[in-house]
């Protein structure tokens, strides 16, 4: 094992080729593909209510949004960027896209408001867009 990082040292960072910065890429490339599929898997997903219990704006990155929502009897507290122009009315009751495989990945829509006559979701969520968020 020792070797073959003698190996890979000197291929990389002593001998001076075009091709290092190349296999580097295709070394690197399947990280960051798992990043990537890891942290975006709301492709699939259902809709439930989430509850916006905070917004607040650090120094150093962009508004963000605390809000929490419930599937299948279990509470989920999440943080999303908030970049749009509405203003969320907090505390307030916003349609949230989760993750069927994950339910503790979402993205909370805080442009689409939930109506007080929709009192609560079905345990797992709506499987597709309600009507009533459909603008």
């Amino acid at each position: 094992m020792k070797k073959l990082f003698e190996k890979l040292h000197y291929y990389f960072f002593v001998r001076e080729s075009k091709w290092n910065i190349v296999f580097l890429l295709i070394v690197i490339s399947p990280l960051f593909w798992y990043i990537y599929t890891k942290q975006s898997p709301i492709k699939e997903g259902n809709y439930t209510i989430a509850y916006a219990t905070k917004m607040y704006w650090p120094v150093i990155s962009y508004k963000r949004i605390e809000y929490n929502y419930n599937v299948d009897g279990k509470n989920y507290n999440e943080t999303n960027i908030y970049a749009l122009d509405p203003e969320v009315k907090i505390p307030g009751r916003y349609l949230v896209q989760f993750s069927v495989k994950d339910h503790s990945f979402s993205t909370i829509y805080p442009n689409i408001p939930v109506p007080d006559s929709i009192k609560e979701a079905p345990k797992e969520g709506w499987k597709a867009l309600p009507s009533w968020a459909k603008k």
